[in-house]
This record gives structure tokens, sequence and C-alpha cells, in this order.
């Protein structure tokens, strides 16, 4: 009977396997062995030479926006799937969810255009946006629900007795949200983090639609353009994957980095 169970469970994971190996490992290890075969005419150094000042410099700067975006959903978040979970109408709690991910509903594209034609509208003339500011509150606007949902889930299962043995104790609501709230909530923060700061971060409309400026095009944007070039040139190619595997290394390096500090600083606090 336990040998069948075992059976049945290695059958049932064969197409999820079949489907991971098909569409997720190959083209994964095409793409990280690509940046080092010589092409055409071309040597491997051509491939990494892509990888120049104006390249690190928009990386740079689409990490900066995307640091910002996560900063500014994590601060909108928290007090409104707060008040969201603990308000006591379920009809507010119902349309306030409604509200929230209506964006996730639409096309890409017409909230991005729907976005563009309100700040035209309200600054009087067409093509009125330029500037970082208006890429990020592009990405706000797109990336918020998936802040506010995991968060939000997560409150809406928070005992409520901790908030009052937290009040009974002599915290304000400050030194509960911190003591509380943020430590119930972590899972669901870093899951918030996570989704809006990659899609942040490898964005490609986003800044084409909001942004005027003619340098305004984030990371995100220089892969789609090589990314359509390699359909027909195995060069483009090749450095589409190279600024790929730049871009995995260094997502990598900052997880590491991440990890490393949060270890010490459990072990200062231990001591």
């Amino acid at each position: 009977m336990f040998r069948k169970k075992i059976n049945n469970k290695i059958l049932l994971t064969i197409p999820y396997l079949i489907i991971s190996l098909v569409f997720l490992v190959i083209p994964t290890i095409m793409i990280f062995i690509k940046p080092f075969i010589q092409v055409d005419n071309y040597s491997i150094a051509d491939n990494w030479n892509f990888i120049d000042n104006f390249i690190w410099s928009k990386i740079f700067i689409t990490a900066i926006d995307a640091f910002i975006t996560t900063i500014v959903c994590i601060l909108i978040s928290y007090p409104l799937a707060y008040f969201i979970a603990f308000d006591s109408s379920r009809r507010f709690r119902v349309i306030s969810l409604l509200l929230v991910t209506t964006p996730i509903w639409m096309s890409f594209l017409i909230k991005l255009t729907g976005l563009k034609t309100f700040f035209d509208t309200c600054n009087g003339y067409e093509n009125s946006t330029s500037g970082e500011i208006f890429t990020i509150i592009g990405l706000v606007y797109l990336y918020l629900p998936f802040m506010v949902l995991p968060i939000y889930n997560v409150l809406s299962d928070l005992p409520k007795n901790l908030i009052f043995a937290s009040k009974d104790l002599g915290h304000n609501s400050w030194t509960t949200f911190i003591s509380v709230i943020v430590p119930y909530t972590k899972n669901a923060l870093f899951s918030g983090i996570t989704l809006v700061f990659l899609p942040s971060l490898t964005t490609v409309a986003v800044s084409n639609v909001l942004n005027n400026q003619p340098s305004g095009s984030l990371i995100g944007s220089i892969l789609m353009d090589e990314g359509q070039l390699a359909i027909t040139s195995q060069i483009s190619l090749a450095r589409v994957s190279t600024l790929s595997l730049i871009i995995v290394l260094l997502l990598l390096m900052g997880w590491i980095l991440i990890m490393v500090i949060k270890k010490t600083y459990l072990k200062l606090m231990k001591k």
C-alpha cells in the first residue's frame, strides 16, 4: 500500500517535471551557456563588450527605481491591508479588496495608457510626463496589489488577542506594529517584496510610456530590444543572454549579501 502511494506520487510529478525541463531548465541552461560560445565572426569577448558603462548605468537606475517602488508599496500596503483586514464591516472589506484587485484584471498597456492620459489631462498638454518619478508612480500603480494581497491574507488570520495582549503590556500602536504585526507577517512581506521588486527590475513598457525623456528607458527595454533582434541575429542572442546572466548574478549576490547580514545580525543579537 505504501509503495503504491509512492508510485502514484511519482506519476503525478512526471508531467510537472517534463514541463519544467522543457520550458524552464533547458531554456535557462541555453541562455547561460550562450555568452561563452563564439557566434558568427564575433569572439566571446564581443558578447561581453556589450556590457559597457551605459548598460551598467541603466542597471543601476533600474535597481534604484525598483527599490524605491518596493519601499513605497510597503509603506502603502501595511496600513491599507491592516485597515481592510480589521474593519468590522464585511461590505467595506469586499469593496476595498475589489478596488485593490481591479487593476490586475485590466491589460498592462491599457493601465499605462490610462495613467498617462490622466497626467496629460491634469497638466493640460500631451506627453507631459518626463522624469523617473513618473516611472516609479507607474510601477507602484501596477504592482501595489501584489504587495497588499499577501499582507492582507496573513493579517486577516491574525488573532486579535495578540494585539490586545500587546496593548495590555503597555505597548502603543507603533511598538505593537513592530513587535507583533511585522514578525507575524514577515513571510507575506518577503513574498510581496519578491512579487514587486523582481517585475519592477525587468519591466519593459512602463518607462517607455510614462517617461518621455530620451534616456528614460530602463534595462528591461534594452532586453526587449536586443531580444527582438535576437530572432534573426545570433550575436544579439548572445548579448541578451549575457545581459540576462549579469542580472541573475547581481540578484544572487544581493540575496547572499542579505543572508550574510541577517545571520550576522542574529548572532550579534544572541550575544
